[in-house]
């Protein structure tokens, strides 16, 4: 092949070629125009979708958090709405409202054991309240509250609210020692006695029980009282005893004369000392919880008129007139050998003061829905400061007097005792120089229900 054919073959080789790279390019720069559009045009389909899912998801955590808020409040009913398609979001809302609901039932359980747990204190004849470390109320039962009023609330400090220093001081030594602590109270409430029991807490502060004793010192004080005056009711009728026996059996040439008058002395104290005990035992009788009267509906007339009956030789005896001021037909409801009792004390009582007056009236009136029963006298009368306290065990007016007509203070605790057991109550009335009057009251018999007509 010539030169010269070879020249024009490489020509048309390098043109063929030329060709073939401009028609490479244009079709990248087609291929590459293309490729533009489609990601636009895929870009603008796609992109409000991803947006629309993202609002969605976007919108449904927004949710998730709101829920969290409303639980974190203390809304614990609130509940999200569950999508039906199921994806991992509607998973945890499914579990956050199961959990949701487990912290309401038991939020609620709780609740419920606070409230029965609190009504169990309110019930509490005790007075209970907690402090915390740092000695501030964190609750208190409704007796406390009604001890200390509204100055007891929580979180108010426990030195503004209780003053007692006995409370205070077992109460740091409980919270500093952290152990159980005892004590009494006299100051916390006006004439009330309480036990303290602090006890410390596992978490910090002191559960403190304040028992109210009061009942409980005044039935030993009593006690005591009672034995003492027991003791010297019965020691001066002894004393003299054994000392006139002593006299009668170291002088043995005495006068008969003067043994008939120890005699009669002795004998005197020995039925003083009679009379107590058979008072002592009576008093026990009606104060005993078996103590049972065998009640029955009688006439106030007629309940005044037997006991005047039963009565009238002892007040003649004593130079004394007993008068009726009279007494309604009207029916109460009485135990006739307890009432004999009653009127019988009260004018054994009367005489002590009647003798300058020389007359005692009894009589009765209907007074609503009882009788009104009373005794008189028209002696020098029982002063005022005397009159709230005549119806205690060996409480007297005159103690001398008392003693020198052989009364053993108990006959008026007797009565008392006997008409609170009816259910009727009892009371002295009296001014100095005008004589002194007791009333007592028995309810009224229930009327008996009328017959039912005969059948036909």
């Amino acid at each position: 092949m010539t030169p010269k054919l070879l020249n024009r073959l490489f020509g048309v080789i390098a043109m063929l070629l030329a060709l073939e790279a401009a028609l490479a390019e244009l079709f990248f720069h087609f291929v590459l125009h293309q490729a533009r559009w489609s990601v636009l045009i895929a870009l603008a389909f796609s992109l409000p979708i991803a947006a629309w899912i993202a609002y969605r998801i976007t919108a449904r955590l927004r949710r998730v958090a709101a829920f969290a808020g409303q639980i974190a409040a203390g809304d614990l009913k609130a509940r999200l709405p569950v999508s039906r398609r199921y994806d991992d979001l509607s998973a945890m809302e499914a579990a956050l409202n199961q959990t949701a609901e487990r912290l309401h039932q038991s939020f609620a359980e709780s609740e419920s054991r606070g409230q029965e747990l609190a009504a169990i204190l309110d019930s509490m004849q005790e007075a209970v309240f907690a402090i915390t470390a740092e000695g501030y109320v964190r609750w208190s039962n409704a007796v406390m509250q009604r001890i200390a009023g509204t100055q007891i609330r929580a979180g108010r400090a426990l030195v503004h609210s209780v003053r007692d220093p006995d409370v205070l001081n077992c109460i740091r030594n409980t919270l500093e020692r952290h152990e159980l602590c005892f004590g009494r109270a006299s100051s916390l409430a006006p004439g009330r006695v309480f036990e303290i029991n602090a006890a410390p807490l596992p978490g910090g502060g002191a559960l403190v029980v304040l028992h109210d004793v009061t009942g409980i010192e005044a039935a030993e004080k009593s006690r005591r009282e009672f034995i003492a005056n027991v003791s010297h009711e019965l020691r001066t009728p002894l004393t003299s005893i054994q000392g006139y026996v002593e006299t009668l059996m170291d002088d043995s040439v005495s006068r008969p004369e003067t043994m008939r008058e120890f005699l009669g002395i002795i004998l005197k104290n020995a039925t003083r000392m009679n009379r107590l005990t058979e008072d002592l035992l009576a008093l026990a009788s009606v104060e005993s919880p078996d103590y049972k009267l065998a009640l029955q509906p009688m006439r106030a007339s007629s309940l005044l008129s037997d006991a005047m009956d039963a009565l009238g030789g002892i007040v003649i005896d004593s130079g004394v007139k007993l008068e009726s001021a009279g007494a309604p037909d009207a029916q109460v409801m009485a135990d006739p050998d307890a009432m004999t009792q009653v009127f019988g004390n009260l004018i054994e009582n009367s005489l002590k003061y009647a003798r300058s007056g020389k007359r005692i009236q009894m009589g009765a009136k209907l007074n609503g829905g009882e009788v009104e029963f009373s005794v008189r006298d028209f002696g020098p009368g029982i002063a005022s400061e005397h009159l709230d306290r005549i119806f205690e065990r060996f409480y007297r007016v005159d103690k001398a007097r008392s003693r020198e007509s052989g009364g053993t203070g108990l006959g008026l605790a007797i009565v008392k005792r006997i008409v609170q057991a009816h259910g009727g109550r009892i009371w002295a009335e009296s001014e100095l120089g005008s004589g002194a009057t007791f009333n007592f009251t028995l309810p009224l018999a229930e009327p008996a229900p009328d017959p039912a007509p005969p059948a036909p």
